[in-house]
């Protein structure tokens, strides 16, 4: 972006500068102009004057072909002000296209960088949203491992509890056989006696 607007300000000043050196060619064309009609408005007189004396006669011919030497040279200078000045102007008309460009290319970089800002923004609303829904995912397993540690214990106590009401039956077993054989044995004691 710097780079484009540095182009831009040197195509102004080049195009400011074209433009002056153009009402400048412009300015000194006129001039010239001036002077040549000027100088053709003083030939026409002296070719008026009509004088008969040799000596003004032979004075004014060379003064006119001067003033002719002057003219072919001020319309020599004229060609060349206006070849400077198409020049100018072509320059002119190529700095014009050349800036229109750099600005439309301006144009496009900085719609494109506010696009740019546009998606870096969705960008971080997105990651913060993931980075919330992780955190929540986190909290959530942190949450699941506590409940299956505390599953594992009650478990664990489960199996101690089953084995000691296990051992409780297998006691209680024994003495109820116990109990058996001992009333069974009274019991035929008692049948013998009879």
């Amino acid at each position: 972006m710097r780079k484009k607007e540095a182009e831009l300000a040197l195509v102004r000043e080049r195009a400011e500068r074209d433009k002056q050196e153009k009402e400048a060619l412009e300015n000194l064309k006129m001039t010239l102009e001036a002077e040549k009609r000027k100088i053709e408005d003083e030939l026409e007189a002296e070719r008026a004057l009509g004088l008969d004396k040799d000596a003004l006669l032979e004075r004014g011919k060379k003064h006119e072909a001067e003033l002719e030497e002057e003219i072919t040279a001020l319309q020599a200078d004229l060609d060349l002000l206006d070849t400077q000045l198409d020049r100018a102007m072509r320059l002119q008309k190529e700095g014009e296209e050349k800036h229109e460009s750099l600005r439309k290319a301006f144009d496009e970089a900085a719609e494109h960088l506010v696009r740019l800002e546009a998606d870096q923004k969705q960008s971080i609303a997105r990651e913060n949203e993931l980075t919330e829904q992780l955190n929540e995912a986190n909290e959530d397993i942190e949450a699941l491992q506590t409940d299956q540690e505390e599953l594992r214990k009650v478990g664990e106590e489960l199996k101690i509890l089953v084995l000691q009401r296990d051992e409780d039956l297998a006691r209680s077993k024994e003495r109820m056989d116990s109990m058996i054989r001992e009333m069974e044995g009274k019991l035929d004691i008692e049948m013998r006696n009879k």
